[in-house]
């Protein structure tokens, strides 16, 4: 799903989008390695949407150890934080991707 107004309050309140503008470089890089493996395994042809790359986008954040540190700094264990941290993502870099 895209990122609501609701979710980007949420991230911005807790740091998350600083965090995100802080190394956005890293986080496009991330977000067109994941849409160009997209584009890559689906069918020839087929629109990739902003959907289809954050789900794909969600377990490599699981594992990075930046946003990993400040999940746990800022102490925030809910999984929706890496899915919304996603959105943003996607929502700050699609024209680019």
């Amino acid at each position: 799903m895209a990122l609501t107004l609701e979710a980007e309050q949420r991230l911005s309140e807790v740091g998350l989008v600083e965090l995100f503008d802080g190394d956005r470089p890293a986080w496009l890089d991330a977000a067109q390695q994941t849409k160009a493996f997209i584009a890559g395994n689906f069918p020839e042809g087929a629109r990739i949407r902003r959907d289809d790359v954050a789900k794909a986008l969600i377990p490599i954040l699981e594992v990075n150890e930046v946003l990993k540190d400040a999940l746990h700094e800022k102490k925030l264990r809910g999984k929706f934080w890496i899915k919304d941290f996603a959105d943003l993502i996607i929502d700050r870099t699609w024209d680019e991707l």
